[in-house]
């Protein structure tokens, strides 16, 4: 009896660890690609017997991103847009990442990353995506979007915004 309970906590022992190693190293080699589409929130407006949508944009910073090693590097264009009151950071087709567990798309300054900034988890290591900033969120004090990775406090990939 003493043998097969050894055996049954060896084997979860082993799924629980196999697990936890699946969670950190199949990001290094699993890839997704996201093609999010422009934001886009259309206002209408009715002239004679007409409903013209119209949408008003504007880029607010762009920058485009940069790596910290050879493991974690990162390419492509973010930008910071507003889209008929709601603020957006919007990474274009050309963006790749390195892929890693628990990645986040969050915020910092000159070179240091801001704790606590992350407005959402990373859709994916490539391709065009969009990220909604809440309402209220203060872009002030930020000028860089950052790929961050929470669970081991390790940056992927920044932007420096202009």
């Amino acid at each position: 009896m003493k043998k097969k309970l050894l055996i049954a906590g060896a084997v979860v022992a082993i799924l629980i660890v196999g697990g936890i190693a699946f969670w950190l190293i199949s990001p290094f080699w699993l890839s997704t690609k996201v093609e999010e589409a422009f934001p886009m929130v259309p206002a209408s407006e009715e002239v004679g017997a007409h409903v013209i949508t119209t949408s008003t944009v504007a880029i607010l910073s762009q920058g485009s991103f940069v790596g910290f090693d050879a493991v974690h590097h990162g390419k492509g264009t973010a930008s910071i847009i507003d889209v008929d009151g709601k603020t957006y950071v919007r990474f274009e087709k050309d963006f790749v990442v390195a892929n890693g567990p628990d990645l986040y798309v969050g915020f910092g300054k000159d070179g240091r990353y801001i704790k606590g900034s992350e407005v959402g988890r990373l859709k994916g290591d490539q391709g065009s995506q969009n990220y909604e900033l809440p309402e209220g969120f203060d872009l002030e004090g930020k000028n860089e979007v950052w790929i961050w990775c929470r669970a081991f406090g390790v940056p992927f990939a920044k932007a420096k915004l202009r």
